[in-house]
């Protein structure tokens, strides 16, 4: 009998965690696409759909991370949020936008931790601000 009160408890839990996570990626997709609209901007995404295939290759602590962020999930809202209010939707492919410099195009460098150079024209950055410019 304690064992099915103590699975109980955790299937609460887990409910209320994956309803944090739901509300998180909803509100956060609405300012999103809210702030687009406002703007005057479109509003792109990566396509991340095969992400969880290639979290198997990650760290263990590491992949359990990223799976808990919920970017499927985001991605769901920020696509339906983006048809609600009109906004323009753009899915871009992520296969090397964090490698490739944004300023020409050649490929970045290791340049510390998440920090990347181009060997070319001297552009250094986080890969994630690379990321970006690169989809924008």
């Amino acid at each position: 009998m304690r064992r099915i009160g103590i699975l109980n408890r955790v299937r609460s839990y887990h409910r209320k965690a994956r309803n944090i996570l739901e509300d998180w990626a909803r509100k956060s997709s609405l300012k999103m696409v809210r702030l687009a609209v406002k703007l005057q901007h479109a509003v792109a995404r990566e396509d991340l759909t095969g992400l969880i295939e290639a979290l198997r290759k990650l760290p263990k602590n590491h992949r359990t991370r990223l799976i808990i962020m919920g970017y499927p999930r985001l991605g769901k809202w920020i696509d339906w949020q983006a048809m609600k209010h009109g906004a323009p939707l753009a899915i871009v492919d992520p296969r090397g936008i964090s490698s490739e410099c944004p300023q020409c195009d050649s490929k970045l460098d290791e340049n510390g931790y998440r920090r990347l150079r181009c060997p070319r024209c001297g552009f250094e950055a986080d890969r994630d601000v690379i990321g970006k410019l690169n989809i924008r």
